[in-house]
C-alpha cells in the first residue's frame, strides 16, 4: 500500500509541473531526489494517518491531491526542497524525469517489458474460443488503448535512464519495491 501512497504523491506532485527540463538529468538531481523522498515520506506517512488513510487506491489517491496541494504552506517540506537544490517546480520536473526513467527501467525492455506481457495476454483473449467476439472486439480496444498509455509512461531518454540507473537500488527502497 505504501508503494500505491508514494507513486501516487510523486504524480500528483508531478502535475504541478509546467514542464520537464530539456537538458535532461544529472546524478545529483536523481541523488537529491532520492533524498527528498527519503525526508519526504514521513510528512506524507503522518498526514495519512493523521487523516485515517484505509488504504484504498482510490482514496490514497484523493489523499495524496489533498496533500499535495496544501504543500506551498508547509515551509519544512519547502524547506526539504530547497535542502536537496529544489524549488517546487524544479523537484517537480525532476520527479518527472526521475520516474519517467525509473518506470522505463522497471517495467520496459530491460525489466518486465510490460507491453510486451499485455501484448501476449491479448493475443490468448483473441485465441480463446470461449470469448464472444464482441467482447473480444471491447477487451482488445480497450487493451491497445492501455498498452500506448504505458508506453507513453515509459517513453523516457536513454541519458535520464544512464542517471537514475545507479540509484535504481535506493529507488526501489524509497518505493518500497519488492520482486
Amino acid at each position: 500500500m505504501r508503494l500505491v501512497r508514494l507513486f501516487g504523491l510523486v504524480m500528483v506532485l508531478v502535475t504541478f509541473s509546467v514542464s520537464a527540463w530539456a537538458a535532461g538529468l544529472s546524478g545529483s538531481q536523481v541523488e537529491g531526489f532520492v533524498n527528498s523522498m527519503k525526508d519526504l515520506k514521513p510528512y506524507f506517512d503522518q498526514y495519512a494517518d493523521e487523516v485515517g488513510d484505509d488504504g484504498d487506491a482510490s482514496s490514497t489517491a484523493q489523499l495524496v491531491q489533498d496533500w499535495a496541494s496544501g504543500l506551498k504552506e508547509h515551509r519544512e517540506v519547502m524547506g526539504i526542497l530547497k535542502k536537496h537544490g529544489f524549488n517546487e517546480t524544479s523537484w517537480a520536473a525532476a520527479s518527472q524525469l526521475v520516474m519517467k526513467a525509473y518506470m522505463a527501467i522497471k517495467f520496459g525492455e530491460e525489466g518486465k517489458n510490460v507491453p510486451a506481457q499485455m501484448a501476449e495476454s491479448l493475443k490468448e483473449i483473441e485465441a480463446n474460443p470461449d470469448i464472444p467476439a464482441e467482447q473480444k472486439a471491447e477487451i482488445r480496444a480497450s487493451m491497445l488503448k492501455g498498452i500506448e498509455e504505458f508506453e507513453k509512461n515509459l517513453d523516457s531518454p536513454a541519458e535520464d535512464q544512464d542517471a537514475v540507473r545507479p540509484y535504481i537500488g535506493q529507488l526501489d527502497e524509497v518505493f518500497e519495491w519488492q520482486e
